[in-house]
């Protein structure tokens, strides 16, 4: 009785941990070894805060049978670019694929991009930014991103 016991309370407490992860942020996502975070509750993506390399490696919290991550990159007020290709990557039976790997072979330009990652039955949107080493890039700030696609949400 006592093992019956304590395996639902395991179970439970598992789903109740489960539930209490962001809805936009289902799974731990990383990019060239910074977490990414939810700045508020009511946020509807997580946000890793420095810039990134263009070939950045991005890891999720567990191994997913198929790894699915499209970017799309933003202007200075944080909304998507219209005319510009999502880039995209394919990964299968992995935690971990670098941005560089994208089925169009081109690495993600200096700029920040808003990103979907789909793995476990889950989607993650993240924000983040593609550094730029000769800074010829004016980038803009993660408040004035946050803040646009806060007004979009609402």
């Amino acid at each position: 009785m006592k093992h019956i016991l304590l395996t639902t309370l395991l179970a439970v407490s598992s789903v109740i941990a489960e539930e209490t992860r962001p809805t936009f942020l289902p799974f731990d996502v990383t990019l060239g070894g910074q977490k990414a975070e939810m700045k508020g509750q009511n946020d509807i993506f997580g946000v890793v805060e420095k810039p990134v390399k263009p070939d950045a490696t991005l890891t999720i919290g567990k191994e997913a049978p198929m790894l699915i991550v499209n970017a799309f990159a933003c202007k200075e007020d944080g909304s998507v670019e219209q005319n510009t290709p999502a880039a995209i990557i394919f990964a299968q039976n992995t935690a971990t694929t670098p941005l560089n790997a994208t089925m169009d072979k081109k690495p993600l330009t200096p700029g920040t991009y808003l990103m979907n990652i789909v793995a476990h039955q889950a989607t993650a949107r993240v924000v983040f930014t593609v550094e730029d080493p000769a800074a010829k890039v004016k980038l803009p700030s993660l408040d004035s991103i946050l803040g646009f696609l806060k007004k979009k949400a609402s």
